[in-house]
């Protein structure tokens, strides 16, 4: 099931795998966009994605997903998945929200939807 095979990949380190791939490949708008969709992908759910979301929390996912978001504004594949990461990364976890507000997120979510309106 799509649930468990979530937590068997985020248990052998996929979440920081990603991270650490997006922090080497910061100015690579493709690789910043398949890495939020698969951060987006570790995180979503509900209570069964709890520990992939504390796991990207702690592994810096949110401060790499405001810092592509900031790098590639013009990118629309960034900006979509990037927020979608957020929106993962800050359900039922009060201390992935506290890391959002610190990493800027609500700055970039803002100007994503204004350079992107249409």
């Amino acid at each position: 099931n799509d649930a468990a095979n979530r937590t068997r990949t985020g248990t052998a380190g996929a979440v920081e795998a990603v991270v650490v791939a997006m922090r080497a490949h910061a100015s690579d708008a493709s690789v910043q966009a398949r890495a939020c969709g698969a951060l987006r992908n570790l995180t979503k759910g509900g209570a069964e994605a709890e520990e992939n979301r504390t796991r990207a929390g702690d592994a810096g996912a949110i401060e790499a997903t405001v810092a592509a978001m900031l790098a590639h504004a013009a990118d629309e594949g960034v900006q979509e998945r990037a927020c979608r990461v957020l929106r993962n990364l800050t359900t039922s976890s009060v201390q992935n929200e506290s890391r959002t507000f610190n990493a800027g997120a609500i700055e970039a979510v803002v100007t994503a939807m204004s350079v992107h309106a249409d």
